[in-house]
């Protein structure tokens, strides 16, 4: 499973997740979002959350997300994430 399906399953289920993202400059911060959608203006590599430590809508490249939930996904199984997203 690759991060952009993460995503995708976040979106659809409406889930809360954390983040780990690297800025156009290359710096890191960690973050809670929720309320993830596809950005309208900037198409389908981008999603725009609430980012719940400033109470702000952001724009996120998804490229740029390194982990959800404190996992970084280059390939695991539907299985492993099992019915509980959150616990990712």
């Amino acid at each position: 499973m690759t991060i952009e399906e993460v995503i995708e399953r976040a979106v659809l289920l409406n889930k809360e997740i954390e983040i780990e993202y690297c800025t156009w400059s290359g710096s890191l911060f960690r973050c809670r979002i929720t309320d993830i959608q596809y950005s309208g203006c900037y198409g389908g590599g981008y999603i725009n959350a609430l980012r719940m430590d400033m109470d702000e809508y952001r724009t996120f490249k998804i490229s740029r997300i390194l982990k959800v939930n404190g996992h970084s996904f280059s390939r695991i199984f539907w299985d492993q994430i099992g019915d509980n997203f959150n616990v990712i």
